[in-house]
């Protein structure tokens, strides 16, 4: 939302209506007023909204007190953030309703607590709440997954708009030795478990630095577990949740960033960590399974999952500063050829355009 607001502030004036905590918490952040607007940046009016059943008819009030033409909700299972408003913005406004999937239509996002996802696809099946708005894909394979899922709907594809990371300096990089890197949520999605099943096997000196919250404690168990049986010259350091600010002086100190996601409609962190010049290591379900071709990564398929990231994290424990400097390059390369600021301004002007 932070790339959509720095990139779209001087064509449109921008309303947000968010939660004042963070994920799984119900702890206020510091510093924020809620339940009145707010302005970020100069760029942007946001509205904290201290959100509950007895107050859900606020949030009626809030969108129909801005009069905007375009509603753009982001997500699809929340009751208070995705449901209600589109439920409101539908009764009370004749805004253009676009409705962002990011990625939770791909079939590895809805293998995950399936039987819940299907009794929420049936309730706005059934109200036809579907068909009645404007639908966002990021690309033409997520247009695919949600035309599957949801049928005959109105799909625009506008791609993410992206955060790029200044180059960093090359790490120097010994053959037999390899500094892993992963910035995610840490749940079955990123599939942390499968990195530590393959680097059971792995040769040479590795350490993997893991980022992130914690999204799923269960799994986060299982993973410690793992982590308890590694052999000696196999380290992995959990740093906790990394802020923002220092996502550079997380970057600078791997040689590879690895997140082989189950899907990814987007994949901001393996961008951000292309656009600083480091190899990464994913899978072809995410927008960046040409890796291995243009040799800035490798992108592994999700059948033999372990089999494949052991041997893609052996590929790199045993490159030689060489080879490793191309692979940098080309890193770099990528991240560029993957943006181009004319396509995206067309795309959201056509996704966000008013009702005529």
């Amino acid at each position: 939302m932070v790339n959509l607001v720095n990139n779209l502030h001087e064509q449109y004036d921008l309303y947000i209506i968010c939660k004042p905590h963070e994920m799984n918490e119900r702890v206020l952040l510091p510093g924020i007023k809620v339940n009145e607007w707010t302005n970020w940046e100069q760029k942007a009016n946001v509205f904290y909204w201290n959100y509950s059943f007895a107050n859900r008819r606020q949030l009626t009030d809030v969108i129909v007190s801005v009069h905007p033409h375009t509603i753009f909700i982001n997500g699809l299972y929340s009751f208070y953030f995705n449901l209600l408003p589109l439920w409101y913005a539908l009764k009370n406004t004749k805004a253009r309703v676009v409705w962002s999937a990011r990625g939770m239509l791909h079939s590895g996002a809805l293998a995950q607590k399936s039987i819940k996802k299907q009794l929420f696809f049936l309730f706005i099946k059934i109200l036809g709440l579907h068909q009645k708005a404007v639908w966002h894909a990021t690309d033409e394979r997520e247009a695919a997954f949600i035309r599957k899922k949801m049928g005959d709907v109105h799909v625009v594809v506008a791609h993410n708009y992206p955060k790029l990371v200044q180059a960093l300096p090359v790490l120097p990089k010994q053959e037999g030795s390899l500094i892993l890197g992963t910035i995610a949520l840490i749940s079955p999605m990123k599939n942390h478990k499968a990195v530590l099943e393959a680097l059971q096997l792995c040769k040479g000196s590795v350490t993997w630095l893991i980022y992130g919250p914690v999204k799923d404690e269960l799994y986060w168990k299982e993973c410690l577990q793992l982590i308890q049986k590694l052999p000696s010259t196999i380290e992995v350091e959990y740093k906790g949740e990394l802020p923002p600010s220092q996502l550079s002086d997380a970057l600078k100190d791997i040689h590879v960033f690895i997140m082989p996601s189950e899907s990814e409609n987007f994949g901001h962190a393996l961008l951000e960590a292309l656009s600083a010049g480091k190899p990464v290591i994913t899978t072809t379900t995410t927008p960046f399974y040409q890796l291995s071709e243009k040799k800035a990564g490798v992108a592994v398929d999700l059948n033999g999952l372990t089999s494949s990231l052991q041997q893609s994290i052996n590929y790199f424990v045993n490159v030689q500063q060489q080879e490793y400097d191309n692979y940098c390059d080309n890193a770099l390369a990528f991240a560029k050829a993957h943006v181009s600021a004319e396509l995206l301004s067309k795309q959201y002007q056509n996704l966000l355009a008013p009702v005529q």
